[in-house]
């Protein structure tokens, strides 16, 4: 009886640690797997701070967002928001701001971000990762390399999404609008700021150039915080309007071709030409006017340069005439295009668009398909404009049968109405 009371207290602890020792176990178990999860749900729905990145800057698109970004809120229940951020490449992710909906745009594919990182570690001579990085640190000529990066070189692969000919002459009159925009932005931050955009994704300059507060088919920008940017949200993509009704479709083609007029004609300083349009590429608001949300790829012709070394064939107007050529393809030179003060490029690539002669059956029997009638009877020319305007095969240019053509859908929209 001795023993069983001296030995039995002992087991009695023995017992009692174990069983502690198995809940210590269980609970240090179960607090990983709660970490492990949250960690999960961060990667796939991240914050939007986590978005920024600010701790990249100055390395970054800006900050000009950055004092009321908690306004902003992610619309992970929206699922092109979740299959957006799960399955794309893009980056995209749509939100609310002020009760509006809105995209915010980290400008590029993560990898395409990373590969950024690293030359710029390189061109600082630092070991990568270098963020954090002290303004007075930056020894590198920013201004001089925003002016290699927007080159005018065409003769060699030149991976710059903007492009500045035949001259960079007139740089800080296309910049006008940033500048005044960033005016009290630190002079070093701003140009990497610059530096940045251009290398990676120059749309916010083209959103502040062409700004939509000025009429400009663009959506409106709200700024950038760190590595996103805010942007209005238009609408659904033109592929979405293909099966809507003729007379609605006419409105959209209507202000296509109104914006191939603008961006070639309304800057007396300079054309805008767009290098990647696509049915992707352009939506269209609850007005039924088509606007451009993807202005990464863009050639700037500079209208007014010097006489001095003027190419020879500058006065003449630039006609694309590489689709005869090129079967079922969207072809262009960029080198002609900057040769000339004035190019039918514009209404090449948004005609094509909407015959569907280039774009495997996007929109088959082109986008505007099935004419009413009693509209063919009256305007019996309207297929006939477009196809010119796509692939003119007379003295005319594509700019007049693209006049012609909204000339024409505007009389038939105003009888309407």
């Amino acid at each position: 009886m001795i023993i069983y009371w001296i030995h039995d207290p002992i087991l009695y602890v023995c017992n009692i640690f174990k069983f502690k020792k198995w809940r210590i176990l269980l609970f240090i178990g179960i607090c990983a797997f709660v970490l492990r999860i949250n960690i999960i749900i961060q990667s796939l729905y991240p914050s939007v701070t986590q978005l920024t990145e600010q701790h990249k800057c100055p390395a970054c698109y800006g900050v000009s967002a950055c004092y009321n970004i908690h306004q902003i809120n992610l619309l992970w229940h929206n699922i092109n928001t979740i299959v957006s951020h799960l399955f794309g490449v893009k980056n995209v992710f749509f939100a609310t701001y002020n009760q509006s909906k809105v995209v915010l745009k980290k400008l590029a594919q993560s990898s395409e971000l990373k590969a950024f990182d690293v030359a710029l570690c390189k061109k600082l001579h630092l070991e990568y990762p270098c963020m954090n990085v002290l303004l007075d640190k930056y020894i590198v000529d920013f201004d001089n390399s925003i002016k290699e990066t927007i080159t005018s070189n065409f003769s060699k692969d030149d991976s710059s999404r903007l492009r500045l000919c035949p001259t960079i002459q007139h740089l800080d009159d296309l910049f006008y609008n940033i500048h005044l925009n960033n005016k009290h932005i630190d002079p070093t931050q701003y140009l990497i700021n610059l530096w940045t955009l251009v290398s990676l994704n120059p749309e916010p300059l083209i959103l502040q150039i062409l700004s939509a507060e000025n009429g400009w088919p663009v959506p409106k920008y709200f700024g950038a915080c760190g590595r996103i940017i805010i942007e209005e949200y238009i609408g659904p993509p033109l592929s979405d309007y293909y099966d809507k009704s003729w007379i609605q479709r006419a409105k959209i083609v209507s202000s296509l071709l109104n914006a191939a007029h603008m961006f070639t004609f309304k800057n007396k300083k300079f054309g805008f030409y767009l290098t990647d349009v696509s049915a992707d590429n352009i939506a269209v608001d609850y007005k039924n006017v088509a606007k451009f949300i993807d202005l990464e790829n863009i050639i700037v012709v500079d209208k007014n340069i010097s006489l001095e070394g003027i190419p020879k064939e500058w006065h003449e107007l630039q006609k694309n005439i590489m689709h005869f050529d090129c079967s079922n393809c969207f072809a262009f030179s960029a080198e002609d295009i900057c040769n000339h003060h004035l190019s039918d490029h514009n209404y090449y690539a948004i005609c094509q668009l909407l015959l569907d002669s280039t774009n495997e059956n996007v929109f088959p029997g082109g986008f505007l398909h099935d004419v009413p009638v009693n509209i063919q009877l009256r305007y019996p020319n309207i297929e006939y404009l477009l196809q010119q305007c796509a692939i003119p095969n007379s003295t005319n240019s594509r700019i007049f049968f693209g006049q012609q053509l909204k000339t024409s859908l505007d009389a038939i929209l105003e009888e309407l109405f």
